[in-house]
């Protein structure tokens, strides 16, 4: 209890000297739930998650909430958060902000790109049909950006790329940390869109790698590709 304490205190010292804006708005009851759990080795994820939604309640802005959390792994001795816990705070942030505009579950609250169990929704329905001339087009960063910073602005940019490249009623979605994909009619505009989004600029200057697969013949074989690349580095 004792260390939480001494953790609790330290962090606030080192968000309030990072430029946290407002000193009496800095607690509330999620910093000591993120405390425990990062102590206790509990649901970490969780924590900040309610973290980022308590703090987009407060009208705390989300670069500030993340350089708060960032604080207190820095006077834990724990390196930087990890970017499961990162984006976890940054869902629960946006989720809260952005809940009144729409249902958000069957989506990605980051990217706006449609969630991975909605892309296996939207699979099943082709597959009821004929997934027959249907591919799946991903797109990621040549390497992996290592900064957080680098991989949130990363993935917001290929969301934004992906869209300018299929404007239609192609199914976006989001696969992985930094990676993107459509899934789209294979026919005689398709290699137009998928040039443009080569061409997109997702990170000063860098390319996206742009790889085009058709759909398998068995739905079973779809999911296993999605998982595949929902793990892949």
């Amino acid at each position: 209890m004792e260390m939480e304490e001494d953790v609790l205190s330290r962090w606030r010292r080192r968000s309030l000297a990072a430029g946290w804006s407002l000193a009496a708005d800095w607690w509330t009851p999620e910093v000591e739930v993120v405390v425990k759990a990062l102590c206790g080795g509990c649901d970490l994820a969780q924590a900040c998650w309610a973290l980022g939604s308590a703090r987009a309640g407060a009208g705390v802005s989300v670069d500030e909430g993340l350089n708060d959390l960032a604080a207190l792994f820095a006077v834990a001795g724990a390196g930087g958060p990890p970017f499961a816990v990162l984006r976890s705070f940054a869902a629960g942030w946006a989720e809260h902000s952005f809940a009144p505009l729409g249902e958000l579950h069957c989506e990605d609250p980051l990217t706006g790109l449609a969630s991975a169990a909605y892309l296996r929704t939207r699979l099943a329905q082709l597959y009821r049909d004929t997934a027959r001339g249907t591919c799946l087009v991903a797109a990621e960063p040549a390497a992996a950006p290592e900064e957080l910073a680098e991989r949130l602005a990363t993935a917001l940019n290929l969301a934004t790329a992906l869209r300018r490249a299929f404007p239609g009623d192609e199914t976006l979605a989001l696969l992985g940390p930094v990676r993107v994909g459509a899934v789209t009619r294979i026919d005689e505009r398709l290699p137009a869109k998928v040039a443009r989004l080569r061409a997109s600029d997702i990170l000063y200057g860098r390319r996206p790698r742009v790889s085009v697969r058709p759909l398998p013949r068995a739905y079973g074989q779809a999911l296993a590709m999605i998982r595949m690349l929902g793990t892949e580095p």
